[in-house]
């Protein structure tokens, strides 16, 4: 039996030696291994074999491109034209009908680089969350430990690739929705910053910091995928790594992260950390404030009439956004100001700055509850206040799961993630 193509680069070479058709089947074949009830909880929007089948043929004349035939997934937060875009939920279209057009990132992908999207990607309702829980489609699973969660927001994303439907899939990072599912599922993932994207080219959570991005699974194919849309990358010299910014991960998980970190090219400053540590202490309470107020915004034309069709736990962080007052907004400002000025300081000194982005391995239902929650936004909120690019890493820990790694850079300018990446493949 001939063996179904992993890579980007076997994608490549599949489609170009077999032809357009064989590669949509060689996606329906691999699609067919997943139980229903994980196609549920991953994925959305697939098109049927003859959409499929014509969407590879009308990438063949880009057979040569970067990722000529390559197929991938959108998390269901891009638009796609003339089509309808739930974002984890159960009425979205309802409310802002079908797309208009699609969304540059997806566009890019397919018109600049030949890749094929083949279908959409399951998120926790409104990509508000860091769990992959959502009570209408199913909680996504970890793609190798069903008794696990996959990670949230973009949990489809993040398993699809892990499971190896496709080398690499869109997704969004507002507070960690890339960082998190990449580590919990032992994948790759960069986020972009959140000015580079138009206002409105996907469904928001929280304006001013959502930010697109891409999952792949190693960082051989996340430098191949990057490199496609983004071009060259600047160097990369020594980074900072900061540790767990006092949060008590265990050592052992700690160590994993460290030993990826130094790897990386990253040195250790007891000073600068420390800064860090300091700066970053009220980004757990912030990062709600600002984002909850935000996301409130976007929902508040039908968040009381839809009330009984949202998840209740989403509907209540919507609630609590829209109930912030004057001085909880001016002191969350004046912490991401604390912030965004501490990373701005340490990055005259080092290139970039690496610290967990999860909080050891990933966990069960019931231990995805708000303490989890709250450690998870301790990590990942800091870069998310000041707007900062990432690379997410996994780091293999002592019991077979991974952690999340996050590489920080200070601007698109500077993000030399062809460095990180390159020493880590």
């Amino acid at each position: 039996m001939t063996l179904l193509p992993q890579s980007v680069e076997d994608w490549r070479e599949y489609t170009l030696t077999r032809g357009p058709r064989m590669a949509a089947e060689a996606f329906l074949l691999k699609l067919a291994s997943m139980a229903p009830a994980e196609q549920r909880a991953a994925l959305c929007g697939l098109p049927d074999a003859r959409t499929l089948t014509r969407r590879f043929e009308e990438a063949w004349p880009l057979r040569e491109s970067a990722l000529g035939g390559v197929p991938f997934l959108t998390k269901d937060l891009y638009f796609r034209q003339d089509e309808p875009t739930f974002a984890g939920s159960t009425f979205l279209p309802q409310e802002i009908g079908a797309s208009r057009a699609t969304s540059s990132l997806p566009a890019a992908f397919e018109a600049d680089a030949g890749a094929v999207e083949c279908g959409r990607t399951q998120l926790n309702e409104f990509a508000f969350g860091l769990s992959g829980e959502n009570p209408h489609y199913g909680d996504c699973p970890h793609p190798t430990r069903p008794d696990l969660l996959a990670g949230g927001s973009s949990s489809g994303s993040a398993f699809a690739v892990a499971r190896g439907l496709v080398p690499f899939a869109l997704a969004t990072d507002t507070a960690g929705s890339i960082r998190v599912p990449c580590g919990y599922c032992g994948v790759w993932g960069l986020r972009l910053s959140p000015d580079v994207a138009p206002v409105g080219d996907v469904f928001p959570l929280s304006p001013g910091y959502d930010t697109q991005g891409w999952i792949a699974r190693s960082a051989g194919d996340l430098r191949q995928v990057s490199a496609a849309v983004l071009g060259e990358a600047p160097p990369a010299g020594a980074g900072l790594w900061v540790g767990d910014l006092g949060l008590g991960v265990p050592a052992d998980d700690l160590a994993a992260m460290r030993g990826v970190a130094l790897k990386a090219g990253a040195q250790e400053d007891v000073a600068a950390a420390m800064l860090l540590r300091l700066a970053c202490a009220d980004a757990a309470e912030a990062y709600p404030v600002l984002g909850g107020h935000a996301a409130a915004r976007v929902h508040a034309a039908w968040l009381e009439r839809r009330r009984a069709e949202y998840d209740p736990v989403v509907w209540a962080r919507l609630d609590a956004g829209r109930r912030r007052t004057y001085d909880e907004l001016r002191s969350a400002e004046a912490a991401r100001a604390r912030i965004s000025d501490a990373f701005r300081t340490v990055f005259r000194r080092h290139h970039f700055i690496a610290l967990p982005a999860t909080f050891g391995g990933a966990v069960c239902k019931a231990g995805a509850d708000d303490a989890h929650r709250r450690r998870l936004l301790a990590l990942n909120a800091p870069a998310s206040l000041a707007g900062l690019p990432a690379v997410a890493a996994p780091a293999r820990l002592p019991d077979g799961r991974t952690a999340g790694v996050q590489f920080l850079f200070p601007d698109m300018a500077n993000f030399g993630w062809d460095s990180v990446l390159g020493r880590l493949a």
